[in-house]
């Protein structure tokens, strides 16, 4: 991976109260996807740890462990700015105590984005919820990030100017 492909602005937006859409593909091309709760860059910017659900992610945690390849969406509700992450070298783990830190804040910085654009609070509670026995991490090595913002540039590489 390039020592440049996870950089500064990308950090800072993927770890925000972004929207968070995880996705892969059995053997047979049947795609899977789940919500996710938070994201963490490791410090070398090698790895991207993102956590799900282990009910609702319970095909797509298979998935990528059988292919060995995710995408993740990115997307900002107020303003739809989105990016994506594709990657391999994936590995599974409980999430830990630390984990949850991480998640609880990522969860009412979410909860208050979307309030604040009008969705009613408990409504964005529950679509939030989380049980600390039912979070599982997801590593990976980033291998290419997009551009998924709606407009001239959707789908382009970071870092590369549209056609």
């Amino acid at each position: 991976m390039s020592a440049t492909l996870l950089t500064d602005p990308t950090v800072a937006f993927i770890e925000r109260e972004v929207a968070i859409d995880l996705a892969s593909a059995s053997a047979d091309h049947r795609p899977s996807s789940c919500r996710g709760f938070a994201c963490r860059a490791s410090p070398d910017r090698q790895r991207l740890t993102l956590f799900v659900r282990r009910e609702e992610a319970r095909q797509l945690l298979q998935d990528v462990l059988a292919q060995d390849v995710i995408a993740v969406v990115f997307c900002l509700p107020e303003t739809e700015a989105a990016l994506q992450i594709k990657g391999r070298q994936i590995a599974l783990s409980a999430a830990s105590a630390d984990d949850m830190l991480d998640i609880q804040r990522y969860r009412d910085a979410f909860i208050d984005g979307i309030v604040a654009l009008g969705y009613p609070r408990p409504f964005a509670e529950a679509y939030m919820a989380v049980d600390v026995g039912q979070m599982v991490a997801i590593g990976f090595q980033p291998e290419a990030v997009f551009e998924q913002t709606p407009g001239p540039r959707a789908g382009q590489p970071v870092g590369q100017e549209a056609a």
